[in-house]
């Protein structure tokens, strides 16, 4: 037997298992903290409520926004952490995406990438605080006007 033969089991059991689930500090509603929010483009919502829900073997997600100008916006959806698409609802949805995939990277962090017929328009990256007090999603992208859409949000759970 060659020293690969006996490396290549010893590799496969080093390798490190990223758990799929949903941490349940996550679930319940969280409401946007403006203060602590910094938006690079247009005006930022006056107001954003965010609702996790365990839904299978994943979550289901639903956000309502006032928009800077008034504006009513409701959207969704329903995915597990595993990197695979999943369709969104809702007519205004974030850059115009239609789709959304969201992979775990540890217990209190995931990173969800939004595509619009197949493009990349929008990757967020999630943070849950060690106590499950706050939530600051990190966005980067671009919207349907090719202008970047980049902000921190910080979210306060209710």
């Amino acid at each position: 037997m060659n020293k690969f033969t006996l490396a290549l089991p010893l590799a496969v059991v080093l390798v490190p298992q990223v758990s799929a689930e949903v941490n349940p500090l996550l679930f319940g509603t969280w409401k946007l903290n403006l203060a602590r929010s910094v938006y690079e483009l247009g005006p930022p919502p006056k107001a954003q409520t965010q609702r996790y829900e365990p839904s299978d073997d994943g979550m289901r997600v639903a956000v309502e926004t006032i928009s800077g100008n008034g504006a009513r916006i409701t959207y969704g959806y329903a995915v597990k952490l595993d990197g695979l698409q999943y369709p969104m609802e809702g007519e205004r949805t974030p850059n115009g995406a239609d789709s959304i995939a969201v992979l775990t990277i540890d217990p209190f962090t995931t990173e969800a990438t939004l595509r619009r017929s197949g493009e990349v328009v929008l990757t967020i990256r999630s943070v849950l605080a060690r106590d499950g007090k706050v939530l600051t999603l990190t966005s980067k992208g671009t919207n349907a006007n090719e202008l970047p859409t980049n902000s921190i949000t910080v979210f306060d759970k209710q």
